[in-house]
């Protein structure tokens, strides 16, 4: 199977009175790198997760249409951290704008109208972000409207290294494909990984077309039999170790499968780029 990045594709939904988003079937994935919804997970909570959110971007299809296509961390009242790649064109490599673009806090299932959808001021994309190699795989969204008293969550510090010891329970979170065939969820889910040793993800990345991993940037994390695993609209979400945001959902070989990993950004690698723009 192809590289897969983890953003999902805008889908075309029906209108729906009160909220903004709902999600739909994914369109089939183009060749990329980064990746989506969560597999072999159960359902979570914004309420002991509170600093989980969704993006959302609405296009015009006709009548106008919205989607939920990626995921991300508040990190302070106004800022949200997410994947570069959210915000680039999976055809052409380069970088689009998001009509419509709100951050959505608070709210589990995208069908309701819980929490609140925050428009966005501006993003910040990693200068040294790499569509190719995937490397530096970061951005920064500024919310329009701070949200005061909503706890946060905090950065791995930049060149640590505890966090991603082999074998260190992580977790994942997103609203993406459940199944790696465009079954997307609704509802916020969440799933427990452990950290897998950097020699092992080189080896099941060490290039062509199912892409290279370099530890530098990027960190691996899934069962070795596969099954559990971010996928299609679960980029940019956390990945979480010890309460801290350690990773974002960046890429992959499909979704859950047995000796391929889900492939994270290393917050370690970008923490003092990122702290500078909060």
């Amino acid at each position: 199977m192809s590289r897969r990045r983890r953003a999902a594709a805008l889908a075309l939904l029906a209108a729906l009175p009160a909220p903004l988003l709902v999600l739909g079937p994914a369109a089939p994935a183009a060749q990329a790198r980064p990746q989506g919804r969560i597999v072999g997970g159960e359902a979570v909570s914004t309420g002991d997760h509170p600093w989980v959110v969704a993006l959302s971007s609405r296009q015009q299809f006709g009548s106008g249409r919205s989607g939920q296509f990626c995921g991300g961390a508040l990190v302070t009242p106004t800022k949200v951290v997410t994947a570069a790649h959210c915000f680039y064109d999976e055809s052409t490599g380069r970088q689009v704008d998001r009509p419509g673009l709100r951050v959505v806090v608070g709210r589990d299932d995208l069908r309701g109208s819980a929490g609140q959808e925050v428009a966005v001021r501006g993003v910040w994309v990693h200068p040294d972000y790499s569509f190719t190699t995937n490397m530096n795989d970061v951005a920064v969204v500024t919310l329009s409207e701070s949200q005061p008293g909503r706890p946060l969550i905090d950065l791995v510090g930049q060149g640590e290294t505890e966090s991603y010891r082999p074998g260190t329970r992580a977790q994942v979170y997103g609203w993406g494909d459940t199944t790696g065939h465009g079954d997307y969820s609704p509802s916020l889910r969440g799933v427990d990984v452990p950290i897998v040793p950097d020699q092992a993800c080189a080896q099941a990345y060490p290039g062509g077309p199912d892409g290279r991993f370099d530890a530098r940037g990027m960190v691996c994390a899934g069962e070795q039999r596969g099954g559990r695993d971010a996928c299609q609209g679960d980029s940019g979400g956390p990945l979480v170790v010890a309460g801290r945001l350690a990773g974002l959902v960046s890429w992959g070989t499909g979704c859950a499968e047995a000796a391929h990993p889900g492939v994270y950004t290393r917050i370690s690698s970008v923490a003092g780029a990122v702290r500078a723009v909060l």
